[in-house]
């Protein structure tokens, strides 16, 4: 019988997972591991600034177009 593709990749990621679990020389992988981690956390605080710095810059729009309308709302006379 011959096997499919997903049967195929899921024992090469056991066999993987077997390896990483039963190794001496992982000690040094999870040194780089550890590096690898400050990277995504230095983009998500990266994307949190431009998040917070975008939602203030709408706020300030909407706030000058509240403005702008309550002015135009005052010449009209209403």
């Amino acid at each position: 019988m011959r096997k499919s593709q997903f049967q195929v990749s899921g024992e090469k990621k056991e066999e993987e997972k077997r390896k990483r679990s039963h190794g001496g020389a992982d000690h040094g992988a999870k040194k780089t591991e550890g590096s690898e981690t400050k990277k995504p956390i230095e983009d998500i605080n990266a994307s949190a600034d431009a998040f917070i710095k975008n939602f203030r810059q709408q706020l300030l729009i909407q706030r000058l177009q509240s403005i702008e309308n309550y002015e135009q709302m005052l010449a009209r006379g209403l």
